[in-house]
């Protein structure tokens, strides 16, 4: 079984421009992409998942669609704005926080990643 969920954002930068997340439960991967990123995790290596609230802002100097890096303390975010985040921790302590449009694009993809 796949899912796929993909928020557009809602910021004028944004335009034609979207983050995709899809699991794949067969293949046992996540499946993280945006505008000239892509990552791909195993299911199994997820150690942490869950839905928060956002702004849809990037809180730092650098306004663009990905920022930060995995092992950082903040890890990567993903972000062409939205109300809600995904942050998705791995075992080997990765950190990825993917910023959706919408609580229920949030609460579709942690539900799917704690069943996987």
């Amino acid at each position: 079984m796949t899912i796929r969920v993909i928020a557009h954002g809602n910021r004028f930068a944004s335009v034609g421009r979207a983050i995709v997340v899809t699991i794949d439960h067969d293949a046992g991967t996540l499946d993280l992409r945006a505008p000239f990123y892509r990552r791909t995790i195993r299911l199994t290596d997820i150690a942490a998942v869950s839905a928060e609230s956002d702004d849809g802002m990037n809180h730092g100097l650098v306004n663009w669609f990905v920022t930060g890096k995995a092992y950082s303390p903040n890890g990567v975010r993903l972000n062409t704005g939205g109300k809600a985040r995904v942050d998705i921790a791995t075992t080997d302590g990765a950190r990825y926080a993917v910023v959706v449009d919408t609580v229920e694009q949030a609460d579709t993809i942690t539900a799917a990643l704690r069943k996987g």
